[in-house]
């Protein structure tokens, strides 16, 4: 399954994104499930970036999303982000992010 998330840094602060994001790559990678995470920024809108993860099933997911890394993730994405969605594969619709926030509770 993949997973997009959709982030629009907050005004001056796309560099602390890109890189508070970057820091959190290996941890994600080390993951059980996680066959790849890449980073993307936009290149018609800067301020834009787009994380990709592969993972192997949801349950790997949802562990993720519970871990110190998940939380790290939705943090940033709380301090740094002026917006922010998320879908699960290409053809999905987009998700508010509060979606995820609720899969780290259990809900």
């Amino acid at each position: 399954m993949n997973l997009t998330v959709e982030i629009r840094a907050k005004p001056e602060k796309y560099h602390e994104l890109y890189q508070t994001l970057q820091a959190l790559l290996p941890t994600m990678r080390a993951e059980d499930g996680c066959h790849e995470s890449r980073i993307y920024r936009d290149v018609e809108d800067g301020e834009v970036f787009f994380l990709s993860v592969h993972w192997e099933a949801a349950a790997n997911l949802e562990h993720y999303m519970r871990s110190v890394s998940g939380s790290a993730l939705l943090g940033a994405v709380d301090l740094l982000s002026e917006t922010a969605r998320f879908r699960i594969d290409k053809d999905a619709p987009w998700e508010n992010i509060n979606t995820l926030k609720r899969m780290r509770k259990g809900a």
